[in-house]
């Protein structure tokens, strides 16, 4: 006959049911905890859906009186929240990051039973799986926000990162705290148990791919995204050794979910890259001081100039692929700049072999901006190889544009190297000699080159001309063929990186010379010296009629682009034009 338990007594070891029950208890408040967790991010991500809808509800309706309350607190806060702040892409994204910290602070301690260091430890971990979901989320290339707001993958690439290191710091909080629990009440045993060991597996993991996007990112990034996703393949499958159940632990269920969504991810882009590398392929053409042409013979569905593509060319690496802007779709054109690895090896390559066709496809694409067609006034800001996003929307909005339209378009490019503008020598005649030119007013800088120095070497007007400009570059068969003007409607692209495509400090303003050039072979004015980037773009702004509509971009290094961001925004008024603004600022 089994004797009923005993009460515990003061001072004496719980029974066995008593602790099954503390952890019953534990394990419910820890669920109760990481649902209200992702509510709350999801609450967030909510606030931000129905910010963009209704701001474009009272964008739509520009002068309503009904929707005037709306349109007046959305430019107050734009005004605010678009200006930059140190340690931050702008004070709108250290609000962003303010509040998810504040999430988890309260929902570290929500509820905790603090009689044991255990429940601490046992919440730090729950913490660390629900903040390793949102990782992931945050990480797709397919990201439904894309759709339901105004941010692509990239751009929530910093949040990404600030929610990969708290992840990292939970886990390093769950572990330590459980060590010391274990040690110290004489459970070390425990400690050598397989779900432990999977559990230690999995701290060094997170802790190495931390580090590596820390250290190695910056200076190998092929090399540290091959260990990034062989270390997420590890986390994920050790973090389900470490809770293997689904009933009562409900951990093994996230990270299911976290898997899945991965997966899928994974899944829909080789799909797309398989189907578009049916018969298809890439010319290649060297240009020079290092960049790259590259022709697709399959244009990509949905492809607009400014969005980016993933290009894969299994002859220059089998199992990479890397985006690049797209900025020509008829047909599919992209200009890379050299770097290191891949964008080294396809410039050799494309040396040694110009204008060779090798079998190539893309999948994408991805990135969302504003439509330059709902604007009354353009105003395209560039700095470096970064004119290979604003030369794409000015070519494409010149094509959609009608003789009589009264769009405007103002192009500003600063640039150090000659070879650069060469780049775009036909894209950039382009602009001139279509029907609508006297719609868009050019401006280019030349900051790195004497004057005596850039006249002495002319700028070819057509691709022939570019090919005898640089000795090592043959005659393209591309630039051989009949169809040749097809391409000169179209523009080019740059590959996306971390480093600064140019190093120009914009708050270091040259005088630009008293004499305006032209560049031979083209009616085009050049002016030697930086632009006063923060004149221009507030007389762009101002000078619009308040019931108009006025879109910035900008593209190119962080001092140019903070400035255009802080001058933009110090001109949105609630009675003033309707103004967007648009910054490429790409974090891989």
């Amino acid at each position: 006959m089994a004797m009923p338990s005993s009460p515990s007594l003061p001072g004496s070891t719980p029974s066995a049911s008593s602790m099954s029950m503390s952890k019953e208890s534990r394990l419910q408040v820890n669920v109760q905890s990481l649902s209200y967790y992702a509510a709350s991010l999801a609450a967030l991500i909510a606030i931000f859906i129905i910010g963009h809808w209704a701001r474009r509800l009272a964008w739509n309706a520009h002068r309503s009186t009904i929707l005037y309350p709306i349109t007046a607190l959305s430019r107050t806060v734009r005004r605010i929240c678009l200006r930059t702040l140190s340690g931050f892409t702008s004070t709108g994204h250290a609000i962003l990051v303010l509040a998810f910290v504040a999430f988890n602070a309260l929902f570290s301690f929500y509820q905790v039973d603090y009689s044991k260091l255990s429940n601490i430890a046992s919440r730090f971990g729950w913490m660390a799986t629900g903040n390793l979901a949102f990782v992931v989320f945050l990480a797709l290339k397919n990201t439904p926000l894309a759709i339901l707001t105004a941010y692509s993958y990239e751009r929530l690439n910093s949040l990404h990162q600030i929610a990969g290191y708290t992840t990292l710091v939970y886990t390093i909080l769950h572990a330590v705290l459980y060590s010391y629990y274990f040690i110290n009440s004489g459970k070390i045993h425990i400690l050598q148990e397989e779900i432990v060991t999977a559990g230690i597996v999995l701290g060094f993991a997170m802790l190495s791919t931390v580090l590596a996007g820390t250290i190695i990112r910056r200076l190998k990034y092929e090399l540290f995204y091959v260990i990034h996703v062989a270390l997420f393949v590890v986390i994920v499958v050790t973090l389900g050794m470490h809770r293997p159940s689904f009933d009562p632990d409900k951990t093994l269920i996230v990270t299911v979910l976290i898997a899945a969504a991965w997966f899928s991810d994974r899944l829909i882009r080789f799909t797309r890259i398989a189907y578009n590398s049916i018969n298809n392929e890439a010319a290649v053409f060297p240009l020079p001081n290092g960049g790259t042409r590259i022709v697709l013979k399959k244009p990509l569905s949905r492809a607009r100039p400014g969005k980016h593509c993933y290009v894969w060319i299994p002859q220059i690496r089998a199992f990479e692929t890397h985006p690049f802007t797209i900025v020509a779709t008829e047909p599919m054109e992209l200009i890379i700049n050299t770097y290191s690895g891949f964008t080294r090896d396809l410039h050799l390559f494309a040396a040694k072999n110009p204008g060779a066709s090798i079998r190539a496809s893309a999948e994408g694409p991805y990135g969302t901006f504003p439509d330059p067609m709902d604007y009354d006034k353009v105003v395209l800001v560039a700095g470096g190889s970064g004119a290979t996003f604003t030369v794409g929307l000015a070519a494409d909005m010149l094509r959609r544009l009608s003789p009589d339209s009264p769009k405007k378009i103002e192009f500003i490019w600063a640039t150090r190297s000659r070879e650069n503008i060469v780049w775009f020598t036909q894209h950039l005649n382009h602009l001139i000699t279509h029907e609508c030119a006297p719609k868009i007013s050019l401006e280019l800088h030349l900051t790195g080159v004497e004057k005596m120095e850039a006249a002495s070497t002319p700028l070819p007007r057509s691709p022939s001309q570019l090919s005898t400009a640089v000795p090592s570059i043959a005659p393209s068969p591309i630039e051989k063929r009949p169809d040749l003007s097809a391409l000169s409607t179209q523009t080019s692209s740059v590959a996306l990186g971390d480093a600064d495509l140019e190093k120009v400090d914009p708050t270091e303003r040259v005088e630009p010379l008293e004499n305006v050039s032209a560049l031979d072979g083209l009616s085009l004015p050049l002016t030697y010296g930086r632009p006063d980037i923060e004149a221009t773009v507030r007389q762009a702004i101002l000078s619009v009629d308040k019931d108009k509509k006025v879109l910035v971009a900008a593209c190119g290094p962080t001092g140019l682009v903070d400035k255009v961001r802080n001058t933009t925004a110090s001109c949105i008024t609630v009675d003033g034009p309707s103004v967007e603004l648009h910054c490429e600022q790409f974090g891989w």
